[in-house]
């Protein structure tokens, strides 16, 4: 049995751990809501830009294609953005989304994979099953701009109009709420018209509007379609990010209350042996007495 001493330095232990957490998780609160804020209000955007494209696309005469609106007669070769955290304390973040990655892979036996991480946690996911990596891009800033992930787009869109790709996806954790953050797997290229996936609706006949276009259309796709990629990129970053602050606030949150409990039963045990002590100490002093 533990004595009083040993019970007193193990809570003081679990109250400083508590500290922690509870630092933590107000941090994280903070970081979160900045996140989320940012993921959301770039959907909006990213769905306006989608309206544009899908209009110069269906209602342009002659009519109009492009480079990443082609399926390949053969898919070989398929590229995967797989999007996870630096850090770790963040629950089922990680761990959701590796699971997710892995069972792609192993359902993917006919073709070649090349993956671009964004993420040390995911680079390291795949070093361990012994999968190369085509680029890590694990120095993404938490308050990342757009031109922080030009960079990942363009890696992806050159290999894929080069032929080294005939498919992109994109994998990482979306944002749905502070409690709710799901993996997510989205075809980034080719881009699939009527898509109703999250990646928009270009190709679909959608409501006409009356845009007025001041240089060749050709040219004008061509530099909205780069946009348009580019952007879903950040954008898919903005909500993994969103996603992570969220888990470890979460993680922190479930962490403090875990510590509470701890405390709570360990001061329960402190009092009873303290109590049973004193008994043991009146009885002897009662015993002693009457002899």
């Amino acid at each position: 049995m533990a004595s009083l001493r040993d019970i007193k330095i193990r809570i003081k232990s679990v109250q400083s751990t508590k500290k922690i957490t509870k630092a933590m998780e107000m941090i994280e609160a903070s970081k979160m809501r900045r996140a989320q804020l940012a993921a959301i209000k770039g959907r909006p955007y990213l769905r306006k830009l989608e309206e544009v494209i899908g209009n110069l696309v269906n209602y342009s005469d002659p009519v109009l294609s492009h480079p990443f609106l082609k399926k390949r007669d053969k898919v070989k070769n398929v590229g995967y953005i797989f999007m996870t955290s630096n850090r770790g304390f963040c629950g089922g973040f990680n761990s959701n989304i590796i699971r997710k990655m892995v069972e792609i892979l192993r359902e993917e036996k006919d073709k070649k994979e090349l993956i671009l991480t964004v993420g040390k946690k995911g680079r390291q996911a795949m070093e361990r099953i012994g999968k190369g990596v085509l680029a890590d891009f694990e120095k993404v800033p938490e308050r990342a701009t757009f031109l922080d992930t030009v960079g990942i787009s363009r890696v992806i869109a050159d290999d894929f109009l080069s032929g080294k790709l005939d498919e992109v996806y994109i994998v990482y954790n979306h944002f749905y709420s502070s409690l709710s953050q799901k993996p997510v797997v989205k075809k980034l290229l080719p881009i699939e018209p009527g898509s109703t996936d999250g990646l928009g609706m270009i190709g679909a006949k959608a409501m006409k509007h009356d845009y007025i276009f001041e240089q060749d259309r050709e040219k004008l796709l061509n530099e909205l379609m780069h946009r348009y990629i580019e952007t879903i990129v950040f954008q898919t970053v903005l909500e993994s990010f969103a996603s992570e602050h969220s888990a470890r606030m979460m993680a922190m949150r479930q962490a403090s209350d875990n510590a509470s409990d701890i405390i709570t039963n360990l001061t329960l045990h402190y009092n009873k042996a303290r109590q049973a002590k004193i008994t043991k100490e009146i009885l002897e002093i009662v015993s002693g007495s009457s002899a």
